[in-house]
C-alpha cells in the first residue's frame, strides 16, 4: 500500500499547487516596418508592412502597406521615388536607380496614422576574390569522411573598417537544364577570425561552421587575408548537365555594413533561441529609426572552386 500511496499523494499536492496567472500585457503603438537589402548594381525594392501583436493572427500579406510615400536621397538629394507594386507586395524605384559603392542612401517612408521613418546605409566596395584553390581528401573529419582544402585569398581594403559574410554554395540540378545552388553545411577551420561556428572556439577543429560566416578586418587590416576552410569531399563534386557540361560549386564573397554584420548575427541567435524555451530573448539589429527593419546595401562577387 506504501509503494501506491506515495506517487498518488506527490500527485494531489501537486495539482493542488497550480495557479493561473494573467498577464496584462499593455497595448503597444503600431509601427511602420521596412525592409531591403540592396546588392549594388540592383534595383532599389523594399517591402512596407506594419508591426502586430503576438497573439495577433493576421497574415504576412495582411500586414502589408501599401499606401506609403517612400524617397530615396543619394548623398543627400532627393534620387528617386518608389511605388508599391502588388504583384510582387514591394516598393519598388521609378526611375530604376541602382545602388553604387562608396555612395550613402536615405531612404524615407511615411503613411497615414504612422510615425514616419527613415534608413540610413552606406554602400561598401567591391572586395575581388585574388584566388581559390583546392586540394583533396587532406585530412578526415571524426565521422571518417574525407575532407578537402579550400583557400580563399582576397586583399582587405586599408581606408575602412570592413565587414564580410562568406558563403560556400554547391550546385543542384534540378532537371532540364536548370541549376540551383544550396549553402554547404558543417564546413571546418582553425582561423581564430571566423564566426559564425557552432561552439564559437576555433581550437574546436570539429565544430562546425554552418551556412555563412563572418569576418571582420580586426587582424589583417589593409593586408591580404587568407581563409583557409576543411569541406567533406563530396560536397565539392561537380554536377554533370546534358551535353557533358560540369557544374561546380562556388564561393560568395559579400562586403557588408556593420549594420548588416549585426543583422545577420543577430539574426542567427534568434533563430536559434527560438524554439528553445530556456533561451535569452534576442533582439533582433535593426537600423529604422522610429520603426523596425534594416535598410541595407552591399556587394557581392562570386568565384568558382576548381
Amino acid at each position: 500500500m506504501k509503494k501506491i500511496f506515495a506517487p498518488v499523494l506527490i500527485l494531489v499536492v501537486a495539482a493542488s499547487c497550480e495557479q493561473d496567472i494573467v498577464l496584462d500585457i499593455p497595448p503597444q503603438p503600431v509601427k511602420l516596418v521596412v525592409n531591403g537589402l540592396v546588392r549594388t548594381s540592383t534595383v532599389f525594392r523594399v517591402t512596407v508592412s506594419k508591426t502586430t501583436g503576438v497573439l495577433d493572427t493576421i497574415s504576412p500579406q495582411g500586414s502589408l502597406v501599401t499606401n506609403a510615400l517612400v524617397y530615396l536621397y543619394e548623398n543627400n538629394v532627393v534620387k528617386d521615388t518608389l511605388v508599391y507594386n502588388a504583384t510582387s507586395g514591394a516598393y519598388v524605384v521609378k526611375a530604376n536607380t541602382r545602388a553604387v559603392s562608396g555612395n550613402t542612401y536615405l531612404l524615407k517612408a511615411s503613411a497615414p496614422g504612422f510615425t514616419a521613418v527613415e534608413g540610413t546605409t552606406t554602400t561598401p566596395y567591391t572586395t575581388p576574390i585574388q584566388s581559390i584553390t583546392r586540394r583533396m581528401n587532406v585530412r578526415k573529419d571524426a565521422g571518417g569522411n574525407f575532407l578537402d582544402e579550400v583557400k580563399i585569398t582576397f586583399m582587405d581594403n586599408p581606408a575602412a573598417i570592413n565587414y564580410y559574410m562568406f558563403r560556400v554554395r554547391q550546385p543542384q540540378f534540378r532537371g532540364g537544364g536548370n541549376v540551383s545552388y544550396n549553402n554547404i553545411y558543417c564546413m571546418h577551420s582553425t582561423d581564430r577570425d571566423i564566426e559564425g561556428r557552432e561552439s564559437g572556439e576555433p581550437t574546436e577543429f570539429e565544430s562546425c561552421i554552418n551556412d555563412e560566416f563572418f569576418l571582420r578586418d580586426i587582424n589583417f587590416n589593409g593586408k591580404i587575408k587568407e581563409v583557409v576552410l576543411f569541406i567533406q569531399h563530396t560536397d565539392l563534386e561537380p554536377v554533370l548537365l546534358s551535353g557533358n557540361r560540369f557544374v561546380k560549386p562556388i564561393v560568395e564573397l559579400h562586403s557588408i555594413t556593420e549594420d548588416q554584420y549585426k543583422y545577420r548575427k543577430s539574426l542567427s541567435s534568434y533563430r536559434g533561441a527560438e524554439e528553445n524555451p530556456f533561451a535569452e530573448p534576442v533582439l533582433v539589429h535593426g537600423n529604422i529609426k522610429n520603426g523596425y527593419g534594416v535598410f541595407l546595401t552591399y556587394d557581392l562577387v562570386r568565384d568558382t572552386i576548381r
